[in-house]
């Protein structure tokens, strides 16, 4: 019976495309089926978590406990307190006390720690036994009911 052979080769077509795992790449733009996603834009469903700022990147994240041995990349805010060991920066607590685009402004939580006020990317300040570097400032970072501005810090024991 040649009346099957048309039938069979449009089954076998399908069942190679449907084993390969190929996708018809030349779907329309739109995003029909079988389309790739937009190049340009990353998945919502990687993450669940909040996004990276833009910018570049801290090492250590938002990760404060890397901090504790005095050498870590972090971001941080208004706000933010940073555990140390006392034996390692002379204090306990590195705090922020304002990130903006005009700089940073942080201190030791101690009697003798000073601070550093409006310190700009690329300026050293030392504070007890730890050196604090501002890599960057005003990045932005998505808030709960707007932008924020983040700067990247670089401790190290001095």
């Amino acid at each position: 019976m040649r009346t099957s052979t048309p039938l069979a080769a449009a089954a076998l077509a399908v069942s190679l495309t449907a084993c390969s795992g190929g996708s018809d790449t030349s779907a329309d733009p739109a995003g029909g089926p079988g389309s790739p996603p937009p190049s340009e834009e990353p998945s919502a469903s990687l993450s669940t978590a909040a996004p990276l700022p833009t910018g570049p990147h801290a090492k250590d994240g938002f990760n404060y406990p890397a901090c504790k041995d005095g050498a870590c990349e972090i971001y941080v805010r208004t706000g933010t307190k940073v555990p140390m060991k006392q034996s390692v920066a002379g204090f306990g607590t590195l705090v922020v006390s304002k990130a903006t685009s005009s700089g940073v402004d942080f201190a030791g939580k101690s009697p003798d720690a000073t601070g550093s006020i409006g310190q700009q990317p690329g300026y050293r300040a030392r504070i007890g036994k730890l050196d604090v570097v501002t890599v960057t400032v005003n990045q932005r970072h998505p808030a709960g009911n707007g932008v924020e501005t983040l700067a990247i810090l670089r401790l190290s024991p001095a």
